[in-house]
């Protein structure tokens, strides 16, 4: 069994075994609103529940990444690959058989859980069983797997729809990751070397506990408040989410001040570069839930098909792809400045749509034309983002401070499905036809593209040096936790 520093023959199918299972986890993110016509008129599913269908997925996913890499370095790397890899196509199964909005939520719940155990190990492993000469290579085709799943999530699942295999509508886009999770647990054990950390410290339960609970008090009655007619209790349970955040971080100054190891490492945010990197990952990450509105703009405002509304998408993930395999061909010094560039270009996209879909009463080239920016933005940002972040920390914490970034863009998109969501069912407010919906999607761009020009001046401002012996190289594994 190796680890941590032993050298390795590592099998050549090692990459794909590993980003199969981790593009299948952020599919996941996107495939699902492809199908949200279909789900409200099989499931009778609410506005609220789309909403906590993709949040619930999004968030137990978030929280429990950092929880899940430490695991991985005391039960075995490998172990917990496999098992997340089960845990998730079980999830999907379940969530293929749900007869309730009630049982999909817990099934995207599971599949959260699922997801997390995987992706911390994927990380880790390239970590340990790479030399640092080609880590940097792997991490980089590794965002750029996870951003193609991102924008190619809609038209995988427009395919699927449209193919609509043995008449399964909707459930076919979970069916998809059964066999892909099959295969990839028969051949893991084979190709998938072991390793563990040999200092591994014991699990900070109480950190998962109180940010889990801070986060739902704040997302879930933002999400429901609207259909709930804002009550007292709304209000109440927003409010008492900043008491349980504040309980959350002197918990992990305490646990850190015993010689813990608390969930998110307390010496991160004494950085002010780190500080607002975090702060600008969470904002810049409202780009995600564009995929959501857009998708029902086109389906219930416009009246596409499933397909089409994925063929929709076709000529951004091209943009997106292209800029993403350029990125890392740049040199090094220019690749720190791409992410503040990228949001700028990504926001006068979100700019451009805005102003093309607010009259709009069919989909036209001129809105297709218009995501091109889209796909460009999140082309240069996704494959250098935690890069430039991680430049702002020393080694010894730039593991917690991965893990900590890659937590917070999942965080990121969750709390902008919750609020950007109440903005454009608002305006909709229970319209019908593309007069209702253009204005509704309108203002969601809007917003996004507000969020998105926030998050480039905040990411402009993220770089500060620091000893060349300190800084942290590109090559350290998101998501895993320090030893």
């Amino acid at each position: 069994m190796s680890v941590e520093g032993e050298e390795s023959r590592r099998s050549p199918l090692l990459l794909p075994v590993l980003f199969a299972p981790a593009f299948m986890v952020i599919l996941d993110v996107f495939i699902i609103n492809v199908t949200v016509p279909l789900l409200r008129q099989d499931l009778g599913a609410s506005e609220s529940a789309i909403q906590l269908v993709v949040v619930a997925y999004v968030l137990t996913f978030a929280i429990s990444l950092i929880t899940a890499g430490r695991l991985g370095d005391l039960l075995g790397r490998r172990r917990m690959f496999r098992l997340g890899v089960t845990g998730f196509t079980v999830a999907s199964l379940i969530c293929a058989a749900a007869a309730t909005p009630e049982m999909l939520i817990a099934g995207r719940v599971l599949q959260g859980l699922g997801g997390a155990a995987m992706l911390p190990q994927m990380l880790s492993i390239i970590q340990v069983e790479y030399p640092p000469r080609e880590r940097h290579r792997a991490f980089a085709y590794q965002n750029i797997a996870q951003a193609m799943a991102s924008v190619s999530g809609q038209l995988i699942g427009g395919v699927l729809l449209a193919i609509d295999p043995f008449g399964l509508g909707w459930r076919v886009v979970f069916l998809i990751n059964v066999p892909v999770g099959l295969v990839i647990r028969a051949v893991s054990r084979r190709i998938v070397p072991e390793s563990r950390s040999p200092c591994s410290q014991r699990l900070d339960l109480r950190g998962v506990g109180l940010a889990s609970l801070a986060l739902a008090l704040f997302l879930v009655p933002a999400i429901e408040g609207r259909e709930l007619g804002w009550s007292l209790w709304i209000f109440v349970a927003i409010g008492a989410s900043v008491p349980v955040a504040l309980l959350f971080v002197r918990s992990q100054r305490q646990l850190a001040a015993r010689g813990g190891a608390p969930l998110v490492e307390p010496r991160l945010f004494a950085r002010r570069g780190f500080r607002i990197g975090v702060a600008s990952v969470v904002v810049l990450f409202a780009y995600f839930s564009y995929f959501l509105w857009f998708s029902i703009f086109l389906q219930e405002g416009l009246g596409l098909s499933a397909l089409d509304s994925g063929l929709v998408y076709a000529p951004m993930a091209a943009v997106a792809a292209a800029v993403s395999f350029a990125v890392p061909r740049l040199p090094d010094r220019y690749q720190d400045n791409l992410p503040p560039i990228g949001a700028v270009v990504a926001g006068c996209g979100f700019l451009m749509v805005m102003a093309v879909a607010g009259s709009a009463e069919s989909l036209t080239p001129a809105m297709v034309v218009c995501t091109f920016p889209l796909g460009a933005g999140l082309g240069l940002v996704v494959p250098t983002l935690t890069r430039l972040i991680l430049h702002t920390v020393p080694t010894e914490i730039a593991g917690s401070a991965a893990g900590v970034v890659t937590t917070a863009q999942q965080i990121g998109n969750a709390i902008s499905v919750a609020l950007i969501g109440t903005i454009f069912f608002a305006v909709l407010n229970g319209g019908s036809g593309p007069g209702a919906y253009d204005s509704a999607f309108a203002v969601a761009c809007g917003t996004q593209a507000a969020f998105v020009f926030v998050a480039a001046w905040m990411l402009s401002r993220v770089r500060e040096p620091i000893p060349p012996a300190a800084a942290a190289g590109p090559e350290v594994a998101a998501g895993r936790a320090i030893p």
